[in-house]
């Protein structure tokens, strides 16, 4: 009985942090999505009426919200394998790197996570510029024209970029502490068999990697569903990006600069109940399910 309650105690600071921080704003957004801001009366200010799901009806009618879905499934589909595959790389090239060197690029890849995204942001808006970019003095001294990093589809190739850079490191970091665990003596086994480098990498390397590929990939799909400071700073920087970029974008502009509260609880409960559903789908296909043979 005397271990039960030390054990309460103990995990009773996590219960209160977790409640107040987590629980309460879900709960307190789940009870705004169910209100409508109505005007009751000629003269009166609009209130917020109690309303059901239309909230949840009207997001899923909502033009804006479906295609800043779809944008981020295609980013999503694009940039996350291409980031995991080049956090991959580095993190097999740099286990099998034996040089003095190693800190050096191990520190060099890592840099840009360190840096927050707002001033990774302001880094690449600068970059992207029209008239300051060295891009484009390149492109000029070349003969070609100034580029447009901020139409159509470069748009998202621009983002997409952004997010790569800073990521990839701590991908890279985290697939790489997870080869260090993986024990010499199988290398070593497979190289008396007369396995080549690749071969290593092919058929030990990767497939002990599995689960940790797996937990990359599955925060890679969360943070993507997450994007906001990204193209946040680039539109703030003055650079046209579309209210509807990412869902992120969209619901904050609702709250914001709509002052539409409750729909904006709305479209952020929507999102995390995809981005959930997502990542179990995502564990179920990957036979990834935690149990134990």
């Amino acid at each position: 009985m005397k271990n039960s309650r030390a054990a309460y105690f103990f995990i009773a600071p996590f219960i209160l942090v977790f409640t107040a921080f987590y629980l309460v704003p879900v709960g307190y957004a789940v009870y705004l999505s169910l209100f409508v801001r109505k005007r009751i009366a000629t003269g009166q200010a609009p209130q917020e009426v109690f309303s059901g799901l239309d909230n949840y009806a009207r997001a899923f009618s909502d033009s804006e919200f479906l295609r800043s879905l779809a944008n981020i499934v295609v980013f999503g589909v694009v940039q996350v394998p291409l980031m995991i595959g080049i956090a991959l790389l580095l993190a097999l090239a740099l286990d099998s790197y034996k040089g003095i060197a190693l800190k050096f690029f191990r520190t060099v890849f890592y840099l840009p996570y360190t840096l927050p995204t707002i001033i990774a942001g302001l880094l690449w808006g600068y970059l992207y510029s029209k008239d300051l970019s060295p891009f484009n003095q390149i492109s000029l001294a070349l003969g070609g024209g100034k580029i447009d990093f901020f139409s159509g589809l470069a748009l998202f190739f621009s983002i997409g970029n952004i997010v790569t850079w800073t990521w990839t490191g701590y991908n890279m970091i985290t697939l790489y502490a997870s080869l260090q665990n993986i024990s010499p003596d199988l290398y070593e086994a497979a190289r008396i068999d007369g396995a080549t480098g690749w071969q290593i990498s092919r058929f030990i390397k990767i497939p002990l990697l599995r689960p940790t590929l797996l937990l990359t990939m599955i925060f890679s799909v969360i943070g993507t569903s997450q994007i906001f400071s990204e193209p946040f700073v680039l539109r703030s920087s003055g650079n046209y990006v579309p209210d509807n970029i990412t869902p992120n974008i969209y619901l904050y502009l609702t709250a914001s600069r709509d002052g539409n509260f409750s729909y904006a609880a709305t479209l952020a409960i929507i999102l995390a109940l995809i981005t959930f559903a997502f990542s179990g789908f995502f564990l179920k296909a990957a036979g990834f399910s935690g149990e134990r043979k």
